[in-house]
Order: structure tokens, then sequence, then C-alpha cells
């Protein structure tokens, strides 16, 4: 007799969705969903329930952890409704088992969709039974689109007959490889294992569907777990594919091409995978990357890709810090805070050092620091050297405020052996901040280190040392310092016939500084007056006056008194107007009557006709007079004296006094004064010039109380002229170099102008230099040549040579001011300058073996030029100091170099790479290497080879035509003697700058190959 077993089906969970892809369970899920079994229950995962009757009652329970449900949908068989979050689905018969798929959304947009496979199972009471292992996939599907198939079911192991096993995780993520956020329906059956309860003998494994017919007809099942096996035969799991979150924020400049910072949403914490179950946020602010203090906070931009009416683009210039919501729909965002550099700011730095120092000394000098602008400048990095050693006073990061400078002293001693320091000072840009001017970053300075020469009687007249040495050639000079200095003449406007006469000449320093062999000058027509001192030396403020005497001579003689003060060496006077004083004294006959000439009867006085009421002891006598410049610049200010005196041994009251510019009263002066006897009153007054080419009339004038008389009227009025003149200069032009040019290259020219006088030439006043080389029919110009008065600079200009077949002569020719913009010019003959030249054909040689080898010769080049220009910045003129250096690298190249060697009579190429650094502000007249020649052992090092340019900055050699295939090599002569150094000169030259051409000689080193052997012991051929 047959035993009938029935079997016990186990709940079976499949797993839907992972948080990574080796977790399938929704972990982590905004969405809990709750299917609930007479035998089990699934909780938030796809999986079996099984019922053991028909109808059964299975309740479906939805809940939202984070925001609100929006939608639970349940679908079967192709068909979906909605139902509520609490439901009870009903299942009337086998027919109706299978997968039924749960779907719940939030307002969050979470979405979570779990399958739960109803299966039919009865309890296990006899020995054969079966038991669940896994599930045989056969397709998987996107919506109703088969994705994929298998040709051989592909089979998932499940462990305790209801869940998907760790190891099979990754396997089902492999085959659906989506990263999109979409549901996949993995279809298939379900698989079993046939073993003895008692014995545990395993009988048989089985695909519930493809191997129903022999499973369901072996071993004696029961009606009942037939209904199982057939409601095993269609299985499903659900798969939510995970979407990659990329969220971003750079911290970058306005126009985001530099970034200063970025930061993705994975670190702020978000996971880089999220499913579509889950939200999360992520808040980015603009200190969560902290930049420099010297950056400007522009605003916050956000941009996803793609836009759409949920997630739109926008900015703001106020918002500082942004949260984003992220559930699985969310695009590609990325979020920009902007930053600007502070800018409008120059910072520079200069060095103030003595020019020369003898040995052993001590010295110091100044390093000054300067932030030049209306923003602070932070973290500053500072740095100095003295002969490369570190300048330990220097700090090595500071803070700047507007406009403000630091300075540091340094002490040091010159024990060197050297015979100069050289003294290099930098401020660094820093971070978020855009410096105005590069060019002034870096200052240096050379002191020279002397001998002491030994004492001598006279040291001022010791020509190896003068006073006041002058600069070298082409430095720049140094900056005078300011000072006022005066003169004024105080004279009486006229002098009796005959008789002693005095006025007082007055020289003062009105700045406040001391200074010393002040020149002095004084003149009564053109005759200098000796009792004024050649030079003086003045304290700060101090006026030095001396008092002339004479004798008059006869009436109508005129004394045209002169005076004058000139600023010693090293000051310069802003106001050199004031620097001259002119008056002048006129004779005149003396009055009848004069009390030093009484009439012959004096007790019968002859009448007064002019006052008969006014008795004698009423007379008096004033008298006004003018000391002032006899010219002044147009548009400046200028100042003069008006003096007024009371030349009588009574003191008077209500004295009238006037004194006018062009007729116009001058209202420094008042209309009455009181004078004590013989008192003296004078009036400085300043106005402004107008234009040039006008005369200043200025008038003063005094009259007597009404009660007296003056008894010599005419000094009681004076009249002065001034011209208004343009400040005088003199332009010239001084030099042009060089004198020599190759043909077919780009040159360049500098000419060195200057400008003596008194005149700045700001870039609006249009000082402009005309270059001409007739023969070539070249003109350029150069505008806005900016100088300081009594100085120089130098202006480069950039043009072409043309291919000669010999030699050619041509002239240079350049002008300053050739319109003639500028006519108040002292001398225009100086203003052209003519320079012979010639442009040189350049011509190789055939070279000349020769089998001597000789040591390669001393050579002299110029890798590095230095020169200053006059540069006109922030209202000031200033001298800035430029280089330009040429650096070049060059190796040789051969088949066996890695060994070591070349065997003689094989080629090596060459490759050479010139470059130039320069601070230089207009690198434009800065040219690239024009020329690069080696010289070979061979020719005896006399003989140039010459290299082509490849490409700007890179040479190679030139077809060889001596090579049979022209190669671009040189070859190792087959006699060259063996285990000896090849050694090659490389020449790179014509990298013109306006401070002269560079050159670069290179011997040996990577120029330098082994000779071993020679290439006929390559030679395999053989014979009998």
């Amino acid at each position: 007799m047959k035993r009938k077993y029935i079997l016990a089906m186990p709940l079976v969970f499949i797993c839907c969705l992972l948080f990574s892809v080796k977790a399938f369970a929704a972990s982590n899920s905004d969405i809990e969903i709750n299917v609930s079994s007479p035998i089990d229950s699934l909780q938030s995962e796809s999986g079996v329930v099984a019922v053991e009757q028909f109808p059964a009652q299975i309740p479906v329970s939805v809940t939202a952890k984070t925001g609100t449900l929006t939608r639970v949908q349940l679908e079967y068989g192709g068909h979906s409704r909605e139902i509520t979050p609490e439901y009870i689905l009903t299942v009337e018969s086998k027919e109706a088992s299978g997968p039924y798929t749960i779907t719940a959304k939030t307002d969050q947009g979470a979405v979570l969709t779990v399958t739960a496979n109803v299966v039919f199972q009865v309890k296990a009471i006899y020995d054969t039974r079966y038991r669940t292992i896994g599930m045989n996939v056969k397709e998987i599907y996107e919506g109703k689109t088969l994705l994929k198939s298998f040709q051989e079911p592909q089979r998932i192991d499940l462990v305790n007959a209801n869940t998907v096993a760790d190891h099979e995780q990754e396997r089902i993520a492999g085959w659906i490889d989506k990263y999109d956020g979409g549901t996949y329906t993995l279809k298939g059956s379900l698989v079993v294992e046939i073993y003895g309860f008692s014995s545990g003998k395993l009988y048989g494994t089985y695909d519930t569907n493809m191997d129903f017919e022999p499973l369901t007809t072996s071993y004696g099942w029961t009606e009942k777990a037939l209904i199982a096996f057939e409601t095993m035969r269609n299985t499903e799991i659900t798969y939510q594919a995970p979407v990659k979150i990329n969220i971003d924020a750079t911290w970058c400049d306005e126009s985001k091409q530099e970034v200063y910072g970025k930061l993705s949403a994975q670190d702020k914490g978000v996971p880089e995978l999220l499913f579509p179950y889950q939200t999360t946020s992520v808040i980015f602010s603009k200190d969560d990357i902290l930049l420099s203090r010297n950056f400007i906070y522009c605003g916050l931009e956000w941009d996803y890709t793609p836009e759409s009416a949920e997630y739109t683009d926008g900015e703001s210039s106020t918002q500082t810090s942004i949260t984003q919501k992220i559930n699985y729909k969310i695009p590609d965002a990325d979020f920009y805070f902007k930053f600007k550099a502070c800018d409008g700011n120059d910072l520079s730095v200069a060095i103030r050092a003595p020019a020369t120092v003898y040995r052993g000394d001590s010295y110091s000098f100044t390093v000054v620091f300067m932030n030049s602008g209306n923003s602070p400048a932070y973290d500053v990095p500072l740095k100095g050297t003295v002969d490369d050693d570190l300048i330990k006073e220097i700090p090595a990061v500071q803070d700047f405020s507007p406009n403000e400078s630091k300075t540091y002293t340094i002490k040091r001693t010159a024990d060197t052996s050297a015979d100069v320091i050289n003294l290099w000072a930098n401020i660094g840009v820093p971070e978020g901040f855009t410096d105005g001017n590069l060019a002034n970053n870096t200052a240096t300075a050379i002191i020279k280190i002397i001998e002491e020469p030994e004492k001598t009687p006279d040291p001022g007249n010791n020509p190896d040392q003068p006073d006041m040495p002058n600069n070298p050639p082409d430095q720049p000079p140094d900056s005078p310092k300011l000072c006022d200095l005066s003169a004024s003449i105080l004279a009486p406007s006229t002098v009796y016939e005959h008789e002693n006469y005095s006025y007082t000449v007055s020289f003062t320093n009105q700045s406040g500084t001391e200074l010393k062999n002040v020149l002095l000058r004084g003149t009564n027509n053109d005759t200098a007056l000796a009792q004024i001192p050649k030079t003086y030396s003045f304290n700060p403020r101090e006026t030095k006056s001396f008092t002339i005497t004479g004798t008059a001579g006869n009436a109508g003689e005129i004394y045209n008194l002169w005076a004058n003060i000139t600023t010693p060496n090293g000051f310069r006077d802003d106001n050199p107007a004031n620097n001259t004083a002119v008056s002048k004294i006129t004779v005149v006959k003396k009055p009848s009557g004069n009390p030093d000439n009484p009439p012959d009867n004096p007790d019968n006085p002859p009448d007064n006709p002019d006052n008969p009421d006014v008795p004698s002891e009423k007379l008096c006598d004033i008298w006004a007079n003018l000391s002032c410049p006899p010219m002044v610049y147009e548009q400046e200010e200028y100042s003069f004296t008006v003096y007024f005196a009371n030349s009588t041994d009574k003191a008077l009251s209500g004295v009238s006094l006037n004194a006018s510019i062009d007729g116009k009263a001058v209202l420094t002066v008042p209309s009455t004064a009181n004078f004590k006897a013989y008192e003296t009153k004078a009036y400085v007054v300043k106005s402004t010039a107008g234009e040039k080419g006008t005369t200043i009339h200025l008038a003063a004038q005094v009259s007597p109380p009404t009660d007296y008389r003056d008894s010599n009227t005419s000094n009681n009025q004076a009249a002065a002229e001034i011209m208004v003149v343009e400040r005088p200069y003199d332009l010239d032009v001084q030099r042009i170099t060089p004198d020599q040019y190759k043909e077919n290259q780009t040159v360049i020219s500098t000419i060195k102008v200057s400008n003596k006088g008194s005149l700045d030439f700001t870039p609006g006043q249009k000082v402009s230099v005309l270059f001409e080389i007739p023969e070539l029919s070249i003109k350029k110009r150069v505008d806005a040549v900016v100088m300081e008065q009594d100085t120089w600079n130098v202006v480069s200009l950039k043009w072409n040579t043309p291919n000669v077949q010999a030699d050619k002569n041509i002239t240079l020719i350049a002008t300053i001011n050739p319109d003639k913009v500028l006519d108040n010019e002292t001398t225009a003959a100086n203003n052209t300058y003519t320079q012979n030249a010639v442009i040189k054909n350049v011509a190789y040689d055939e070279p000349e073996e020769s089998r001597t080898v000789p040591a390669p010769p001393q050579r002299s080049d110029q890798p590095k030029v230095t020169w200053w220009e006059q540069r006109y910045e922030n209202g000031q003129f200033v001298w800035r100091q430029f280089y330009a250096e040429l650096k070049v690298t060059a190796a040789l190249d051969y088949d066996t170099k890695a060994k070591g060697y070349l065997k003689s009579g094989y080629g090596f190429t060459i490759n050479v790479t010139a470059t130039v650094n320069t601070n230089y502000d207009k690198p434009e007249l800065i040219t690239a290497a024009q020329t690069a020649e080696v010289y070979l052992p061979q020719y005896r090092y006399e003989t140039s080879v010459p290299l082509m340019s490849e490409s700007t900055n890179h040479f190679t050699f030139r077809e060889n035509p001596s090579s049979p295939f022209r190669y671009k090599k040189q070859y190792v002569p087959t006699w060259f003697p063996d285990n000896t150094d090849y050694i090659v000169q490389l020449l790179v030259t014509d990298v013109h700058t306006p401070g002269g051409t560079l050159s670069k000689w290179i011997t040996g080193g990577e120029l330098k190959i082994f000779v071993v052997d020679s290439m006929y012991d390559d030679d395999v051929t053989t014979g009998n």
C-alpha cells in the first residue's frame, strides 16, 4: 500500500530593494508595508505569504514614516486599483493566488513597491516531505517590456526557504544593472527538494514549473500538496533600482571659471545611491569651505539638469545657504557660491639702500611694503633676502589696511668677500586679491662694497669720493627731497641824490628741513652784491637778511635790484617762482625847504604854496614799494611782498594803504594802518597766475593822515610787472641702441630721452617720440611718454629687419615732440638724434673637418639683462626696474643613449628649448629666441652649424645633406678617438629686449656623448 504524504510549504520571503547593492531589504525606507497571513507576514519587502484555506483574508497595512501617504495601489493579473492604507486582501481560490504587487507613495516623493506571492500550503505530517530551496529566474521585465531572458533559468538560493541568500543579491543587481529609479520584475518558479524526514535522504530537486509532471506524479502527494505545487509554478519578485545622486556645490568666481573648492552631497553624508522609497536632504552653506578673507561674496546660483517646472534654475545675491530636499526624481543639481577677488589695489615694495658701503662697515637699509587702494589686504606674504639669506626681521605674513605701508629697517655688516651686496624683496599676492600692477611686487638693489680710501688732508677735494657722486649710467636718479625757498627785497622806492641809502635782502627756508650749501646771489644793476655770501646753511624756517648800503648818484638814476636763492643738490623747490625777487630804487632831487637845508632868513620862511595851513611839525615821509618775482608760471600760485614804511621820527595814525593786482584791490592789505616811528610793515600777497604770455600789473600806494603833509610824495606809490610764462623745459634724444641688427629678425630699438627743466610730463601732456628708418620707409611712434622734471626715460619699438644680400647700412632717427605740440621748449636743436646702423647679412660657411680635437673654448654670454623705466602711477612718478632672463634646456639623443655610449660614425639629434622669464609690463617688446647654433669638435669649435626652429622656442637640427636619407642629425666622425667625450657647444641668442640682446652658451653636460668603438665594429660581412 502506497503512503500518501502531505507536504508543508514554508513561507518564502523574496526581498525587493536594498540600500546598497548588497542589501535587498528596504532599509531606511520612508514607507512601511506590512502584509500579514495566517501563517506569517512580510514587512516592507517582497516575498511569499502562505494560506491554508480558500477563501483567505490577508491584511495589508501601509504607513508613512516620513511625510504623508498620497496613494496606495494594488496590482494583480495586469489590473490595478487604488486601495486604502488599511486594507483586507481576499483571495477566493487557488486560481486567485500568485503575485500581488503593492505600490505606495508619499508627498516627499518616496515610492515603495513590494510583491507578495500568495501560495497554498498544508501541514507536514508524513515522512516524505519537500522544502523550498530557491527560485529559477527565467525573465526580467521593465513594466510590460521584456528586459532580459535566460536561455537556461538562473537559480537563486533561498535561505530558510524564504529569503534571498546574501551571495545572490549582487547577481540580481548585476542582471538589471540600472540606476534610474525604475521598478523591475523577476519572473520564474520556485525550486524544491524532496527528502526523507526520518532518514534525511535526498530524493530529488525539482523546478515547480518545468518539472511539474515528474514532481507531482511521484511520491504519492495528497491533493492539497498538488494544489500547493500548482501555486508555486509562477513566482515574481520586485526590484526597485536606485538612482545616483549628483548634487554638487562649487565655490568659484563670478564667471564660474576659477574654482576655489567643491563639495558633493556625499561629502555631506548623502548616500551615492538613493532608492525610490527613500528621501533625504542636504544643506550647503557658503562657509562650508573657508576661503581667504580677501574674497568678496557675490551670491548663490543653482542650476538643474534638466530644468523642469519643479526644479527651476535661479540665483540670489544675498542668500548664503541652501537646503535641497532629495528624492529619486531629482535631476543633477549644481550650486555655485560665487566670490570675487578684491581688486583695485596695488601691492608694491621698495628698497631704500645706500649706493656704496665700506668693506667691514655697518650699514642699514629700509624695505617698504605698501597696499595702495581703498580695500584692505589680508594674509599678504612678505619676503626679503640679503645675498639670498632670508631677512628674519620681515614677518612672513601681514594684514594691511587701505593705503597702509609697513617699513622695516634692516641693519647688517658688509663682511662679505664679494664686491656687491644683493638685496631682494617681494610682496606676494594673497589668495582672493587682484593686484593692479604686478610689476612693482619685487624690488632689488645692489650695494657696492668699496675699500675705504686713505686719509687725505683735504677729503672734500678727493675726486675718487666726491660729495655728490653721479648715478651710474642708466640708473634712475635719486628722487630729490622737496623744499620751499624764497627771496625778498625790502627797499625804499626813492632816495635823494647824493645821499646814503640802504636796503635789505632776505632769504627764507620755509620748509621744515635743514638745508646746507644753499646758493645765494644778489645784484644791483647787474653788479654782484659782495655783502651776500655765495652759500649759506639754513635751519628749518630760518630767514637770513643782509643789509646793503650805498650812496645815491644823480637824480633820475634807477637801481634795479635782484636776488635769488637756489636749492642745494638733492633738493627740489616745487614753487621756484619765489626763488627770485626784484625791486627798484629811483634817485630823486631833494625838495626845497627841507629842514636839512634851511633858508637864508629863518625868521621869514617862504610860504608853503601846497598846504600853507600845515605847520612844519606836521610834516612826514612815508613810502611804499614792491618785492616780487620777475616771472611766474601759468596757472600756478605765486606771491609778492608789499612794503609800507614810516621814515619819520614820530608815530602816525590813520595812514591810508592800498595794493592792487591788475587794478583790483588786494584784501590782504588793510585800507588804513598805524605806524610807529621808523616802522616798516610788510604784507605777503598770494594769487594765481593766468595764461602764459600775459602780464600781471602790481601797484601799491600810501597816503599820510589827513592832518599831515608828506615831504616826499615821489615815493608814495610803486608799480611792478610780472610776466606769466610756461615752466621751462628742454626735451632731447640722447641715444638709440643697438646699432647692429641681423637680417630677417624681429628686433627692438631702444631710445633714451630726457627732460631737463622744471616741468613734469604726465600721460596727458602728449610727449611723443617718432622713430624713422628712411632706407626701409619705416615710421613708428610712441605716445604718452612720461618724464619727471630733470630725469630721463627710455622708449622701445619693435620692427622687422628685411632680407639683405649683403650688409646694409641704415639710418636710425628719433625725434621727440615731432609735431611741436609743446611750444615752449628752451631749445629744439637737440630734439632729433641720428644713429648710423647696419643690418648684417647672415651666412654660414661650410665647415672644414679637422682630426685634431681641441678643448671647448671659453665663451661669454649675456643670459640676463636689467633696465629701468619711468612710470606714472596713482598720480606720481615711479621708477620700475625690469629684467629679462633667457633659460635654455638642451639634450642630445641617439639609439644607444640608454647604454651610456655611442659608436663613432653614428648620428645623434638635438632638442633645444629656450624660454624667457621677465617681469616687464610690456612683454610684446621681448622677442623669442631667434638663433640657435652648435659648435662641434670635428670643426675645432670654430664654424657653427645652425639649428632650425620647429616651433616657438624650440630648435633642432636641419636636414643633413650628408645623410643618405637627409636625417635631421649630425654624425660623430669614424676617426673620433675611443673612450673620449664628444662635447657639443650650443649658443642660443637674438632674444631682443629693451635692455639688450640675451644670449646663452651651454657646453657639455647633456650635450656630451661618450664615444666607444666605431660603426665598423658592427660590420657582419663574412667571406671564405
